[in-house]
């Protein structure tokens, strides 16, 4: 079982901070909606919380990882998006 909500490689980050995932990789049952706060990593990388910032039509999704462990940013995976 994974213990990450969207899989992704902390190197593909672009000029503005902002990491790229795609869709496809998103673990079954996973929301992801801009605003959201998600948890992101892969099998050789800790896990960390990462805010979904937008997406683009070939299926990338764009996040901002947040600094520190996943324990210190746990509570914003409670948080829901304002539409």
């Amino acid at each position: 079982m994974s213990t990450f909500d969207l899989w992704l490689d902390y190197h593909r980050c672009d000029a503005e901070g902002l990491t790229h995932g795609n869709v496809r990789d998103a673990c079954p049952g996973t929301r992801l909606v801009a605003g959201r706060y998600v948890v992101v990593g892969n099998e050789e990388a800790d896990a960390a919380v990462a805010e979904i910032v937008r997406f683009e039509d070939d299926g990338v999704v764009l996040v901002r990882v947040l600094p520190g462990s996943l324990e210190d940013n746990r509570a914003l995976l409670e948080t829901v998006p304002t539409p």
